[in-house]
């Protein structure tokens, strides 16, 4: 058996704690019930027999209460024997040996009781026997009555302390076995099941046939991998590679994410730590995930660190313990999750911990198709799409961009009463996603001759990507959504990481084909190319100066260049050539403009006319047909 397996549990362990404090309170009100009669044992002692005689059974007294008139009247006749007195209160024995208690008239603040003060006098002329006692003279029903008031009394000094050890024990239970993640199902999902991440699963799959069979693996000599680092954008499937991980080798799968091991009680993390490791050992073969890792932190260096530094210094330190001690055998494997690996400590990356970094990428158009399809058919879509164009618009997207922009279509489709959920629902739901947001206020405010000028500046961007093949013109619109006043989308005709000069050239021309077009239509432009020409002179720096396509720097790229060999002049230099490189792509796009101005001025009509454009229509009035 290891060594966690015979560490109490934390509930067992709390519960003693709780039991010890409730303990201590218990011992301390004993001890100061004991002290108390002690005292009054010892008080009670150092008094007279007559005065012991009348404390030790004053009911016989109590029993027989009188007047106070007829207590004066047996003073005055000489029939005492004794008497005992406690404030106002007065028993007395007369010479025939009955038993009388009387209370004396109170007469008030400042006001003297004269027989109370003559009584000394009198016992000594008369010869009773005279004393003072100290007895309750409530009844039992009293006395009882007070004495839960007192409890009570106490009790609510004391519920202010039983009140905060209960809430330390409450949040600390919760803090510790409240977020104690079960142990889950084992997924059924497998690699064949996640779309895309082909690279990830090849990797992943060499772990998958070390749990299958680690008894192969171990006869040669072969360490199992002990953790896996997933690396890679929000919302690539890291989590469901866990998962296809753990399906694919039958293996139990629990779940907890990097800030579940803080605490606000000192050593919590920790107990949560080896708490997580023990399970897992007993469920082998098992997969522990740890989504947002980066979450438990780097540990701290120095001596100066503060409570909450050391407490995650120790945190981190069990953690490698734990994943050190793992056995060849135990088939137990780590599975961390992360957007900023660089935030991981370093000693958590080292061989023997996470052995083995595997990245996540965004998908590629074909896997793009394929997740659309596949969230499309969870919701009633209308046949016929065209998956393949709204693959290549959604550039960038991750599987859960695209599982969100089929439900946000389908909420789309619900609210205009459609029984199911078009093409365009599908487009509306990706200019929302891309653009920032739905389509804005401004709209109300633009003139028709804004909304004139915009088209074209779209007509113009869509026309030159088009006739110079700068990409696949899928779909324009002049609605206004975030910051865009009209969008044009322009997809790639493949995503190969390489462009070619001519190719950059084309976009180029693209991306200043909405001004020209102003120009050409109004004589004059607008404040609507800024984009446009910080993107396009962007390209064309990045083109003389990196890429290599200019005359002047050669095969001398800038970003290799001493900052300080760069001077004014060779600042110029590289300026004066992005700009003529411009002027070459603007005189291009001007040209085809021209030539084409029938097709520039239908497309702008058509925008004008449905604000939105994609699909045949489109590729109509591009390739020249009629609308």
């Amino acid at each position: 058996m290891d060594s966690a397996s015979k560490t109490p549990g934390p509930n067992i362990r709390y519960k003693l704690i709780v039991a010890g404090i409730i303990a201590l309170l218990a011992a301390s009100l004993l001890g100061l019930v004991m002290l108390q009669e002690r005292a009054a044992t010892e008080a009670q002692a150092r008094k007279n027999p007559t005065a012991q005689a009348f404390e030790k059974a004053p009911e016989a007294w109590l029993a027989n209460p009188r007047e106070a008139s007829e207590f004066e009247r047996a003073l005055t006749a000489r029939e005492l024997a004794a008497v005992a007195v406690d404030g106002q209160l007065v028993l007395y024995t007369d010479r025939q040996g009955r038993q009388f208690s009387s209370h004396l008239i109170n007469c008030g603040p400042g006001c003297r009781n004269e027989l109370v003060s003559r009584l000394g006098e009198l016992s000594v002329k008369q010869g009773f026997a005279l004393t003072s006692i100290d007895i309750d003279a409530r009844t039992a029903s009293q006395r009882l009555t007070q004495s839960l008031d007192k409890v009570a009394g106490v009790l609510a000094g004391l519920l202010p302390i039983l009140l905060i050890v209960g809430l330390l024990a409450y949040f600390q239970l919760r803090g510790t076995l409240g977020q104690r993640t079960k142990l889950a199902e084992k997924p059924d999902i497998r690699f064949d099941d996640v779309i895309g991440a082909e690279e990830a699963k090849k990797a992943l799959r060499r772990v998958a046939a070390f749990m299958k069979d680690p008894a192969q693996y171990a006869a040669v000599g072969a360490q199992a991998p002990r953790g896996v680092l997933l690396d890679g954008p929000p919302g690539t499937g890291k989590t469901l590679l866990a998962k296809a991980l753990a399906g694919e080798c039958g293996a139990s799968f629990i779940s907890v994410d990097g800030s579940s091991f803080s605490s606000m009680f000192y050593g919590a993390g920790i107990n949560k730590v080896k708490e997580l490791f023990a399970r897992a050992r007993q469920a082998a073969p098992c997969i522990v995930f740890i989504d947002e890792i980066d979450g438990i932190g780097r540990r701290s260096s120095g001596k100066d660190a503060h409570g909450g530094e050391q407490e995650q210094n120790r945190i981190i330190n069990r953690l490698l313990v734990e994943m050190d001690g793992f056995s060849s055998l135990e088939n137990v494997v780590v599975i961390g999750a992360t957007n900023h690996i660089d935030n991981i400590d370093e000693a958590m990356r080292r061989p023997g911990r996470f052995d083995l970094m595997v990245r996540t990428s965004l998908p590629t158009a074909p896997e793009r198709e394929a997740l659309f399809g596949l969230y499309l058919g969870k919701v009633k879509a209308d046949s016929g799409m065209d998956i393949a164009s709204i693959a290549r618009t959604s550039v960038g997207m991750s599987p859960a961009d695209v599982a969100n922009c089929v439900n946000r279509a389908a909420a789309y489709a619900a609210e205009a009463g459609e029984t199911s959920v078009s093409e365009e629902r599908v487009y509306q739901s990706l200019e929302t996603h891309q653009l920032g947001g739905e389509v804005s206020s401004t709209k109300s405010v633009i003139t028709p001759e804004t909304l004139r000028r915009i088209a074209f500046h779209e007509s113009g961007h869509a026309l030159v990507a088009h006739v110079l093949n700068a990409g696949t013109v899928e779909r324009i619109s002049i609605e206004p959504r975030g910051p865009a006043l009209g969008v044009t989308y322009v997809a790639r005709h493949n995503e190969e990481p390489l462009h070619g000069e001519q190719e950059l050239r084309s976009r180029l021309a693209m991306m200043l084909a909405g001004r020209e077009a102003e120009l050409i239509a109004f004589g004059n432009t607008s404040s609507g190319a800024s984009d446009d020409l910080k993107r396009a002179s962007e390209l064309a720096t990045s083109m003389i100066g990196s890429y290599g396509f200019g005359k002047t720097f050669g095969l001398l790229s800038m970003a290799g260049v001493p900052r300080e060999l760069i001077g004014p002049d060779v600042q110029k230099s590289l300026l004066d050539e992005a700009r003529q490189l411009l002027e070459s792509a603007q005189a291009e796009c001007r040209r085809v403009l021209e030539e084409k101005r029938d097709r520039l001025d239908n497309l702008a009509e058509l925008l004008l006319g449905q604000e939105t454009i994609s699909g045949a229509p489109l590729k109509r009035v591009l390739s020249g047909e009629a609308a």
